[in-house]
């Protein structure tokens, strides 16, 4: 990691404990010499930092890495209850978490993410693109293309459209493959369809993805409504120009670990 100069640490809204976390946090970087705000969102009207750091659930973790994207600015997600797959410490380790990045012993991760455009929007994702029903009709119809080819049209709840990373989120509890974090692919999960035969499937991330509905669908980016399709609507999905780049620590679990620990696998 490059050498930290100025952290923003960006808590969770609402949450006392949240605040006094984020707050001790400022104290230990400042005692070290480190310049250190402490935010409720991330906002860069007063400069850029060298590392960002959330304390909270994935949830706070993936606001802040949207409204840091396009800058590739490192962040350490600190965890406050919850699962925090993303996380990289829990928020009691924090004070130690950043004495060691200060000694040099961080190490940053990049991880793609995805590019979605339609008509009036453009968003990027960490985890993944839904494209759902709407309140009035959760029935949604697509047409899925990938590259040049036509992978077919079907009916049912909607499509995730995955990172690796987000592998592990809404695409794996949809029926989804869990995918390495770095591998260079999108995964695509049906969900619910009204064909059986449907599976998921896992595609290059050279490939640009597209998806036209044929029923009114809304479209979320991470878990956010980003904007809406009309009947005839396409949104076009590929990897994004930028990356987020996440922090982890010598005793950062690995995907496996992790999986068993925040999962209970055996």
């Amino acid at each position: 990691m490059r050498e930290v100069k100025r952290v923003w640490v960006v808590h969770s809204p609402g949450r006392e404990e949240a605040r006094e976390v984020a707050e001790r946090a400022r104290r230990a970087l400042e005692r070290a010499g480190v310049s250190a705000e402490v935010l409720t969102e991330a906002s860069f009207t007063k400069g850029v930092p060298d590392l960002v750091v959330t304390v909270g659930g994935d949830g706070t973790f993936l606001r802040t890495a949207a409204a840091v994207y396009p800058q590739e600015i490192p962040i350490l997600p600190a965890l406050l209850g919850g699962v925090g797959f993303l996380s990289a410490c829990r928020a009691e380790e924090l004070e130690a978490a950043l004495s060691e990045i200060l000694a040099g012993k961080g190490r940053v991760e990049r991880r793609a993410r995805l590019l979605g455009q339609g008509p009036g929007f453009s968003a990027t994702a960490l985890n993944e693109f839904a494209l759902v029903g709407t309140a009035q009709n959760r029935f949604v119809e697509l047409r899925v293309r990938v590259g040049e080819e036509e992978v077919g049209q079907f009916g049912g709840d909607g499509l995730v459209v995955a990172t690796p990373t987000g592998s592990t989120a809404y695409a794996l509890a949809a029926g989804g493959p869990i995918l390495w974090p770095t591998l260079p692919t999108i995964l695509l999960v049906p969900l619910c369809p009204h064909r059986l035969g449907l599976r998921p499937a896992v595609v290059p991330e050279t490939l640009p993805v597209e998806v036209e509905t044929l029923r009114p669908a809304v479209v979320l980016a991470d878990g956010e409504p980003v904007g809406a399709l009309s009947p005839g609507g396409k949104i076009l999905l590929r990897r994004a120009p930028k990356d987020t780049l996440l922090v982890r620590l010598p005793q950062t679990p690995l995907l496996f670990s992790r999986l068993r620990e925040k999962l209970g696998w055996p």
